[in-house]
């Protein structure tokens, strides 16, 4: 792995910008022989993943060379320029206050770094001493026991909460949320990194911590994977602890709490390590395999899937393999928030049929909860449906292709075959034409554009003026080229044509 700190160090001239001082580039080998390339913004706590030719444009501007001035620079140039990467166009200064979004249910602290950094300092530094580790081992195999005795002990499994006991069982999941939350912060800290910010908000309508740092991703990749198990290694601290209290026989009346609590934070701990959704074992196989951005590949490859399936063309090895990643996060995730419904209606089931026996206030007041909590997750999903959409277009032209292949791909091969001029055609520049044909159906006077296109009859008869007749007439498998000029056609003629610009504009991005 490399790294490499960018500043703002020379000036060539206007259109030579070099990339601000709060911006840091990172650069790591990956499986496949690729390499993730990514900026980080330290002022907003963006990631901008970069290719080769972009990372090479960012060397070029802080070194003060001129980039070229081609089309794609310019608008990589802009899009630095509006993200407040360029020493140019600083971003304005983060707001160091609490900040409050109703919409997302949020309470988000963008000093909260300063505090993780002084609790480290602290004295919670001493927890990653190899003696402290040892003993947390202890206490990890200890709450082993612990719970296991608690699964086995024969205690009565209360499932269903009374609505007095709510506020304990949620101060219990929040306190190990902060606790898992903490842990990832402090590693990022231990390595010299930075916390952008942390806050809390309702995540499937219970309190949740969260942190931010987009510093993590500048750790190594052993670095990460310890800051991605330090969550769930903290927090089966704290269950371990509680369980070991259940075990040592607590006051009677919390038996039933604590014992419903150990057992679920349990199976939370475990759920957390599966290796999808965006859970910490999807973070821990990431950079286990070698993908560290295999969350983003992973998007729309259920969709290339079928769009390869439907245009019956091949589809690389990887690209499979995160297609079926994609299929089981899926399934995961429904099988997820399942089990979050089910779990969310035993705890608040009870305070919810409460609300309904008091009538109308009663439901109302339970709609407009439901709106609130519901709003979070409406907003979430509806900032990705355009590219649900575009993924959605893309795979309907894909079938609508498949569908139309009978009539596509003969004509693509006649027109290549009759025309000597596309005789020379790669394969890929005659799949660029069978996609951009046009099928249409035509009775009388013919559209004046059709002699300057490419064209096949393929039912009915045409009138045309050819150069090698005046008067021609072209029945189903004759073709056309430009300068021949259809003039009329019988009812039901079916006419496959290109317009000649159009393909040579398809072809020339190939053929270069």
């Amino acid at each position: 792995m490399t790294m490499t700190r960018e500043t703002a160090a020379v000036t060539a001239g206007p259109a030579a910008e070099p990339l601000g001082s709060w911006v840091e580039s990172h650069a790591e080998p990956c499986r496949g022989g690729r390499t993730y390339r990514v900026l980080v913004n330290h002022r907003t706590g963006q990631l901008l993943e970069v290719s080769e030719a972009e990372a090479r444009i960012c060397s070029q501007l802080d070194t003060g060379r001129l980039p070229d001035d081609s089309p794609a620079t310019a608008a990589f140039i802009a899009e630095l320029r509006e993200q407040g990467f360029l020493a140019s166009d600083p971003p304005p200064a983060s707001r160091r206050g609490v900040q409050v979004s109703v919409a997302r249910l949020d309470v988000r602290w963008p000093g909260a770094g300063a505090v993780v950094a002084a609790v480290y300092q602290h004295g919670a530094r001493h927890l990653f001493r190899p003696a402290a580790v040892a003993g947390q081992v202890l206490l990890a195999l200890a709450g082993l026991a612990a719970v296991l005795t608690a699964v086995t002990s024969g205690q009565h499994f209360v499932l269903r909460v009374h609505p007095a006991q709510v506020p304990l069982v949620i101060g219990l999941s929040v306190a190990a949320v902060a606790v898992h939350e903490l842990a990832h912060a402090l590693v990022v800290v231990r390595h010299g990194r930075s916390v952008d910010a942390a806050g809390v908000r309702l995540h499937l309508g219970t309190p949740a911590f969260y942190v931010e740092s987009a510093s993590a991703v500048l750790l190594t990749r052993r670095q990460r994977l310890i800051q991605a198990a330090a969550g769930v290694w903290a927090e089966w601290q704290f269950t371990s602890l509680i369980a070991i209290w259940l075990w040592l026989s607590p006051l009677p009346v919390a038996v039933p709490l604590l014992h419903r609590f150990v057992i679920l934070n349990a199976a939370t701990i475990a759920t957390n390590l599966l290796p999808f959704t965006g859970l910490d074992g999807s973070w821990l196989l990431a950079d286990a395999a070698g993908v560290p951005d295999l969350s983003r590949r992973s998007r729309g490859a259920l969709t290339r899937l079928f769009t390869a399936l439907a245009a019956r063309t091949a589809l690389p090895r990887d690209q499979k393999t995160l297609a079926a990643y994609s299929i089981l996060n899926g399934l995961v995730a429904a099988a997820l928030l399942a089990t979050a419904a089910f779990f969310w209606y035993q705890l608040f089931g009870d305070l919810a049929a409460t609300l309904t026996r008091h009538g109308p206030a009663g439901w109302a007041t339970l709609a407009i909860v439901a709106v609130i909590l519901g709003r979070p997750a409406a907003s979430a999903a509806a900032a990705r449906l355009p590219a649900a959409a575009a993924a959605g277009h893309e795979l309907a032209a894909a079938v609508t292709f498949r569908l139309q292949w009978h009539w596509r791909i003969p004509a693509t091969r006649q027109l290549a075959s009759t025309h000597p001029e596309l005789g020379h055609l790669t394969s890929t520049q005659l799949g660029i034409l069978a996609g951009q044909l046009h099928r249409t159906r035509h009775r009388g006077t013919l559209p004046a554009a059709l002699a300057a296109s490419y064209g096949i009859v393929t039912a009915g008869t045409i009138t045309a003026s050819t150069t090698a007749r005046p008067h021609a007439t072209l029945t189903p498998g004759t073709t056309w080229k430009p300068g021949d000029q259809p003039r009329r056609a019988t009812p039901r003629a079916i006419l496959i044509h290109i317009p000649a610009p159009t393909l040579q504009h398809l072809v020339q991005p190939a053929s270069g």
